[in-house]
């Protein structure tokens, strides 16, 4: 789920809600009448007027935010959408399984493309120089935000659409899934071996990088940053706890959830907030002081948000599709679809 200015952009099964985060109720909801043509399963991304929305056909679409009606499509993509765009500067930068990175602008139209040697589940993060994008061939590769016609090369259906080389590119050994965090100049990025690197953008360079080996199993979710500490969760429902400089571990031994920690986590008052997939959710500090918030009788995959006070989760069960809790675990408020 995206949270924007008070607004919760949610795709879900075969339709995007937009919800008031003050009090879960629904604004609107694309198409108006689900199909099975269409399967969502990426977050959205919202600039000041788009919400950009891929699906698992293979189709990127633009809604119009405060309404959500259609404004275009764009299907030259050959696989599907799991990762979320980026929308910076007017520019769609949209990574789709079928290896290529598109960048569009804001009305649909093809600027470049760049083609990874293996899928992109992973959302780009730009600066203001360039653009950032980790896939499953194991690499990062940094990429320019724009590129004049002439630095371009001929795509294999003849146009002059295609960026040959990145800027610069580091083989991080193994593939990632999950989404980069991006601050003061170091990508912090998990990947499916259990390791976890920190990235120096300008000297392009790992800082550091945690394991424990035979230990640590994938890592699925972003890591969340408090003004000291890096925490990151495992498969295996394992949470660490390292220093942000230079990756030494705060704690002796982990922190044990009894479940798999898949969902991202957020930062709330200094603090760590992450969901188990036996839907228990809860707050932890450097310090390793864990504290339940409260447990939810579902099973929790989709990152966590946080906007207007308001922790946001999205169980996808029977009794919700999305809840909101405030930061000592009282519901504040429910959204169920009406059937």
């Amino acid at each position: 789920m995206m949270l924007d200015n008070q607004t919760g952009y949610l795709a879900y099964g075969t339709q995007v809600y937009a919800l008031d985060v003050k009090n879960g109720s629904l604004l609107w909801k694309y198409p108006a009448e689900g199909s099975s043509k269409s399967q969502f399963y990426a977050a959205p991304e919202v600039s000041d007027s788009l919400v950009i929305v891929g699906d698992y056909t293979n189709t990127l679409y633009a809604l119009d935010k405060e309404n959500g009606f259609e404004k275009w499509q764009f299907t030259d993509a050959e696989d599907r959408y799991i990762a979320s765009s980026l929308l910076n500067n007017g520019i769609v930068y949209a990574p789709n399984t079928d290896s290529y990175l598109y960048a569009l602008d804001d009305n649909g139209n093809l600027l470049w493309r760049f083609k990874a040697n293996g899928p992109n589940w992973s959302k780009p993060l730009a600066d203001e120089n360039h653009l950032y994008l980790t896939s499953m061939d194991h690499f990062l590769y940094v990429l320019n935000l724009n590129y004049s016609e002439a630095e371009l090369a001929a795509d294999k259906d003849g146009g002059k659409t295609l960026v040959s080389e990145p800027v610069w590119s580091l083989d991080l050994g193994t593939a990632v899934v999950s989404n980069p965090v991006l601050e003061d100049g170091i990508l912090y990025v998990g990947t499916v071996d259990g390791i976890v690197y920190a990235v120096d953008l300008e000297k392009q360079s790992v800082v550091w990088k945690y394991t424990v080996e035979d230990e640590m199993a994938s890592i699925w979710g972003t890591p969340v940053l408090t003004s000291d500490a890096v925490f990151f969760g495992d498969e295996n429902g394992n949470l660490y706890a390292v220093d942000k400089k230079d990756g030494s571990a705060l704690w002796p031994s982990p922190f044990e959830t009894g479940a798999s920690l898949i969902s991202s986590g957020i930062t709330v008052d200094d603090k760590a907030v992450f969901a188990a997939s036996d839907g228990k959710i809860f707050s932890i500090d450097s310090s390793k002081e864990p504290k339940t918030l409260t447990t939810l009788d579902a099973v929790i995959y989709s990152p966590l948000g946080f906007e207007d006070g308001k922790i946001v989760v999205v169980p996808a069960s029977s009794e919700a599709l999305v809840k909101a809790i405030d930061t000592n675990g009282n519901e504040v408020w429910t959204y169920l679809p009406t059937k």
